[in-house]
């Protein structure tokens, strides 16, 4: 689901410009695991999904969490 491509026509009441307006045909990202909106440049490649930075490091721990002794 992380890419969709909608028309979001705002009815301007100019002539239609049909796919030369930037209102048609915008490109949407979407976080694989929480769905949220996100910019693709913010979207990472894990397991083979998109996921945003939250999602992302809910996968991983931290030293800490794992027990590194860092004293």
């Amino acid at each position: 689901m992380a890419k969709t491509v909608t028309d979001e026509c705002v009815s301007c009441g100019l002539p239609c410009l049909g796919n030369s307006c930037p209102y048609s045909n915008v490109v949407r990202y979407f976080c694989d695991e929480c769905e949220a909106e996100t910019d693709v440049d913010d979207l990472y490649m894990y397991d083979g999904d998109m996921l945003c930075v939250d999602c992302l490091l809910k996968h991983f721990e931290t030293a800490k969490q794992a027990g590194f002794d860092y004293e």
